[in-house]
């Protein structure tokens, strides 16, 4: 008993040497690695002499005894598990090899061969369930079956036709992604007249920047291809989802006026004595300030459906705000009596003018663009 006991000090005292910057990956590992650290500094330590073989021999049972776990197991995704366990193995033996001490005392055994018979299984395995996944022929199977054939070339560059096969899951991965004109569903805006405004509220301008930013029908890198529903007739697009963006509320109050005044008292030098004394008069202003504002909000609906079931894809509502204000002034009596900021106030009253349609909308329209261009983003790349 005092001897195990003297064995488990020594053992956490040699681990509480470790950085953790050369953590391995079980605690065993660390403590192995540790020892031998501590030996080839002092050779004659009699004490880490007599556990680095028993170390060694802990580590590399563990992770033995995992890969004889993880191979019982049926899921292809055990060889990620196998293979990192060969990895901690071959570092184990890196370690021992590169101390001509530790090597005295321990026998280590290179794992690269194993390993690579590991990797050729690995491929072999994914590469299996890659073809399994394609024989599906949907969408989703077909972006599991890229991700299978990836994980296979990964381990063994160009398994087989693995590259070849690649492009296959690829191409019967890609989305044909309309989208269709916009529809103004919103009261205010389908009683005001598109033709009041400019470009960025006709039909076909988000949708053409939509198709434009998100990469249109030359983005080879996407699994998403984007048309407008004209160039998809046109080219005889065989389509998978539709965009349907609506307008579903356009909210631009008139502005509201709020009109405040405050009187003004000021003491301010007019002249001098004939002593050289200033001379000083009060004077006072009356200022009527007057403030201008609203807040405009929007609505877009951006609704996915799958174009052979008509089933919804995905809804979301993305909304937008825009907030305006102006102040302006006016004023009675002295001028003298304003200060900086009424004097600017009262030059801006030669220079207000209410935002127009136009710029609100554009406005509204750019605060929301990000937000619909990202949603459908992220949805194609699920």
């Amino acid at each position: 008993m005092i001897k195990y006991i003297s064995l488990l000090a020594i053992i956490f005292a040699i681990m509480s040497c470790s950085n953790s910057r050369n953590a391995f990956k079980t605690a065993e590992d660390n403590a192995l690695v540790s020892a031998i650290k501590k030996i080839e500094k002092n050779p004659s330590d009699t004490a880490t002499q007599k556990i680095l073989h028993s170390l060694f021999e802990n580590a590399k049972k563990l992770h033995l005894d995992n890969i004889a776990l993880y191979e019982s197991l049926t899921e292809v995704s055990k060889w990620d598990k196998i293979l990192g366990e060969y990895d901690a193995l071959q570092k184990i033996y890196n370690s021992v090899n590169a101390s001509a001490t530790a090597k005295k005392y321990i026998n280590a055994e290179s794992f690269t061969a194993r390993a690579a018979v590991a990797r050729e299984k690995a491929a072999g395995s994914y590469y299996e369930l890659g073809l399994q996944l394609l024989d599906a022929n949907d969408k989703k199977s077909s972006r599991d079956a890229l991700n299978a054939f990836k994980k296979s070339n990964s381990y063994v560059a160009g398994y087989r036709d693995v590259k070849r096969q690649m492009d296959i899951a690829f191409e019967n991965s890609v989305l044909n992604v309309v989208i269709t004109t916009v529809t103004d569903n919103s009261f205010y805006y389908s009683n005001m007249g598109r033709n009041r405004f400019g470009n960025s509220f006709n039909n076909d301008y988000l949708q053409r920047s939509l198709v434009r930013d998100l990469g249109g029908d030359f983005n080879q890198n996407s699994l998403a291809r984007f048309y407008t529903d004209r160039d998809a007739d046109r080219a005889n697009i065989d389509v998978d989802w539709v965009i349907d963006l609506t307008w579903t509320d356009l909210d631009i109050p008139q502005p509201h006026n709020s009109r405040d005044s405050r009187t003004l008292n000021r003491r301010i030098e007019i002249s001098k004595d004939t002593s050289g004394r200033p001379v000083y008069q009060n004077v006072s202003a009356t200022v009527y300030v007057t403030r201008q504002y609203f807040t405009a909000r929007g609505q877009l609906e951006c609704r996915i459906t799958d174009a052979r079931t008509r089933n919804n894809v995905q809804l979301n509502r993305y909304t937008s705000q825009v907030d305006w204000e102006q102040e302006y002034a006016t004023y009675t009596r002295d001028s003298r009596a304003l200060d900086s900021r009424y004097l600017a106030l009262i030059q801006n009253s030669n220079n207000q003018r209410l935002p127009d349609k136009e710029e609100i909308l554009n406005g509204l329209y750019e605060k929301i663009y990000p937000q619909v261009k990202n949603g459908i983003y992220n949805k194609v790349r699920q």
